[in-house]
């Protein structure tokens, strides 16, 4: 597992393709004269691999160039990332051109097209790399959010610019920009591989023992109380169906034994047949017939009422009749055919009827009475036959009130009776529920082998995601890392004769002298540029020996610089000739030493190792131009060729 530089691709506007070609597993050199584009080299592949922002020099690079491309070589698999430059004055761009696949060749401008973006891309080549999901954990009393280790985070040791190969306030790329000190603090643990490699599959399992040994330790004291006179829930159940119904009142359920058979008991319960039973006439059906029914007797009351009104009238008509025609029969007296006007009783002149008048009135009056006499049957007849009607439709009225009373009786039984079946039923469940718990718990309570081993489990974990044990192990990683930082401090021949070690609170490389002297307190530049250098190759020693997911390849610019005054510096052209004008002012023995250890030492972790270095110097050792990936850029030599400008 490696990830190496194959070549720099630039596409010009018109379409002409630029290649950069580097050896893999070699030392790559790139030597020439000074604004030749060689410090741009780290910008573009860093833009490259994801970084939105352009970092690539104003100039005659966003003058001329349209897309720019690294190509890779990650394991047995060609990858090809393009980034068109930003538009206009933009000083960000996220999109990218990606292509995945075996012997790959460099695609002409036309195919390049927008497939993806850094976010994408970063996710894709951390994949390739195998980064395995993670997570920093701060400490307890820290606020930041973990932090997941992606390719990205690799950057910080596979860079060397310029202004930072020698600098004695930092070790790392861009390790004095904002929070990218804390990030590589966070992240380097786990690509050192301190930190286990299936950490989150590991916390996720110490979570999951947790959550089981909580569940445990829950039942097993459920348990324990099942059995303990002191637990009260059987027994209110108990309570709660002896309420219900569902047990006599008279059940004994003081021992805890008997909760348990009590309740089981309450489970066999059915209720018989219900005693109650629905009116086949619903409540609105008798209303309807009930108020028909009153109507009706209203109607015959009314009826007898009027025939009794009726009754009572022809009698006194009766009478009154009856007592005109008993004072007229006295005329029957007086002989017929008397003739006078006088009174036929008295004589007198006065009286103005007649006796035949009198005879006509009284016959009148027999008539009528003899008329009312035989009505008067009839009329009995109807009050009778009334009467009869009346007391049957009262009646008929009282019976259809009393089944309305019973059927609205009937209906409250039966809610009162849903009301009584809907609590058994809760009373019942919540019993069945609390029996199946408590097999559940007695077979739980039986598990204390199982509790132990669990226990035993989460122990293992807890040790293996411990602090403790991660800063023991990464302890552990960094004296080996001290180890081979010493032995090439000895190569470079660094002034301080003593075990070095790279100290990772600071981020710096601290020498064991009679005192630790931190490399802020190291003077001569070649003595920070040896601490760079020793740290970062111990680094990527340790990455490629342990298969790490690290990119293997790191590129340096300018390293030579620290060995010449900066006057002379500028001046190299790449030629050795105009090295060998400044031997008298420059350490030519000690950049020759340092190229050497970096020859010799990507020859040690070949093929799996690829050093990148831009310099002015150019040494004349057949090693040295073996290792060169171009002629030296001057006399129109350049990143950009001339042609494009």
């Amino acid at each position: 597992m490696t990830m190496q530089i194959k070549s720099i691709v630039l596409y010009h506007k018109d379409g002409r393709v630029r290649e950069l070609n580097f050896q893999l597993g070699k030392l790559n050199i790139i030597t020439g004269e000074s604004c030749t584009g060689k410090s741009a080299i780290i910008d573009i592949v860093d833009y490259c691999l994801g970084r939105s922002t352009f970092g690539v020099f104003e100039g005659v690079n966003r003058d001329v160039v349209a897309w720019y491309a690294v190509f890779l070589r990650i394991d047995d698999a060609d990858v090809f990332c393009a980034k068109p430059a930003p538009k206009g004055n933009a000083a960000s761009q996220s999109s990218v051109f990606l292509r995945i696949g075996h012997e790959l060749t460099v695609p002409p401008i036309d195919s390049l097209v927008v497939n993806s973006n850094d976010t994408a891309l970063i996710q894709q080549l951390s994949g390739m790399l195998r980064i395995l999901p993670n997570s920093s954990a701060p400490e307890d009393n820290q606020t930041r959010e973990p932090l997941e280790a992606t390719i990205a985070h690799t950057k910080f040791y596979l860079f060397q610019e310029q202004g930072e190969i020698a600098n004695r306030a930092f070790l790392f790329h861009r390790q004095n920009e904002q929070f990218m000190l804390q990030a590589i603090k966070d992240t380097l643990p786990y690509l050192l591989g301190a930190t286990p490699e299936d950490q989150l599959v590991l916390v996720q399992q110490e979570r999951e023992l947790k959550r089981k040994i909580r569940l445990h330790e829950r039942r097993m004291q459920e348990a324990a109380s099942i059995v303990s006179s002191e637990f009260s829930q059987g027994a209110q159940l108990v309570n709660e169906a002896i309420a219900v119904g569902l047990l006599d009142k008279n059940t004994d359920a003081a021992l805890p034994e008997r909760v348990m058979i009590c309740l089981k008991e309450a489970l066999q319960w059915r209720r018989g047949a219900s005693q109650i039973r629905s009116s086949e006439v619903s409540q609105l059906e008798l209303n309807i017939q009930l108020d028909r029914a009153r109507a009706e007797y209203n109607e015959l009351y009314d009826s007898l009422i009027q025939a009794r009104t009726f009754e009572f009238e022809s009698q006194n008509f009766s009478e009154a009749l009856s007592e005109q025609a008993g004072r007229l029969r006295s005329i029957n007296i007086v002989p017929p055919g008397n003739g006078s006007t006088n009174c036929p009783l008295c004589g007198s002149s006065n009286v103005t009827p007649e006796a035949d008048e009198l005879r006509q009135a009284l016959h009148a009056l027999d008539v009528d009475l003899a008329e009312v006499q035989a009505n008067r049957p009839r009329l009995f007849k109807r009050v009778s036959e009334l009467e009869s009607r009346v007391t049957s439709a009262r009646q008929k009225v009282q019976g259809l009130q009393q089944q309305l009373r019973l059927v609205v009786g009937a209906e409250d039984d039966e809610l009162a009776q849903r009301d009584a079946d809907a609590n058994i039923a809760r009373v019942m469940g919540r019993i069945s529920l609390y029996l199946e718990s408590a097999k559940e718990l007695h077979a739980e309570s039986g598990s204390e082998n199982e509790l132990s081993s669990l226990r035993t489990k989460l122990s293992a974990l807890s040790e293996i995601l411990s602090r403790d044990s991660i800063e023991e192990e990464q302890v552990s990683i960094l004296n080996r890392i001290g180890s081979r930082m010493t032995r090439l401090a000895e190569k470079l021949n660094l002034e301080l004769k003593c075990p070095y070690r790279l100290d990772l609170k600071n981020l710096t490389v601290v020498a064991d002298s009679d005192r630790p002297v931190q490399m802020t307190r190291m003077g001569s530049g070649s003595n920070w540029l040896g601490c760079h250098l020793i740290a970062l190759l111990a680094l990527h020693q340790h990455f490629v020996e342990q298969k790490r997911p690290v990119p293997g390849f790191l590129i340096i610019d300018q390293p030579s610089q620290v060995y010449f005054p900066s006057t002379i510096y500028k001046q190299l052209d790449g030629t050795k000739e105009s090295l060998a004008e400044f031997t008298g002012d420059a350490d030519i023995s000690a950049v020759s030493r340092m190229f050497r250890v970096l020859y010799e030492f990507v020859q040690e972790l070949s093929p799996n190792f690829q050093i990148i270095v831009t310099e002015h110097a150019n040494l004349p050792e057949k090693w040295y131009q073996d290792s060169l990936a171009e002629l030296p850029w001057r006399d129109g030599l350049a990143l950009i060729p001339a042609d494009w400008l």
